[in-house]
């Protein structure tokens, strides 16, 4: 699904912060949990990575895949999903290219295991 032409013109802009809220409803208690983290535009979504995907922040997200994110006071609803290979390697040259710890991990042999897109992104008031 597409991007709402308003939301992808504010991720245009957008891409140059260095951090997102990202929220997802707890598994078990059903409340929002919110986390920080860096980020890329990918596309048509917002793009995240990490080295482990146990965390409590993907497990959630896993669960409910209708999440919210914050960007510079910007708010969008999406749908997180998994990245396939090649949206993987895209997403991990993007992290590095953004972020001087994303780019050393590279050269060291290092880096993201997991990346996932939250995708159907809609503007919210």
């Amino acid at each position: 699904m597409a991007v709402i032409p308003e939301a992808g013109r504010e991720l245009e802009a957008l891409g140059s912060e260095k951090e997102i809220r990202f929220s997802a409803r707890g598994r078990r208690s059903g409340q929002s949990r919110r986390v920080t983290i860096w980020f890329v535009v990918d596309g048509d979504a917002i793009a995240v990575g990490s080295l482990k995907d146990d965390r409590n922040w993907i497990r959630n997200a896993r669960s409910n895949p209708d999440v919210e994110i914050e960007i510079a006071g910007h708010r969008f609803a999406g749908r997180f999903r998994a990245s396939d290979p090649a949206e993987h390697g895209r997403i991990r040259a993007a992290m590095a290219r953004k972020y001087l710890a994303f780019r050393i991990a590279s050269w060291l042999g290092l880096g993201q295991r997991f990346t996932f897109r939250v995708e159907s992104l809609r503007a919210l008031a």
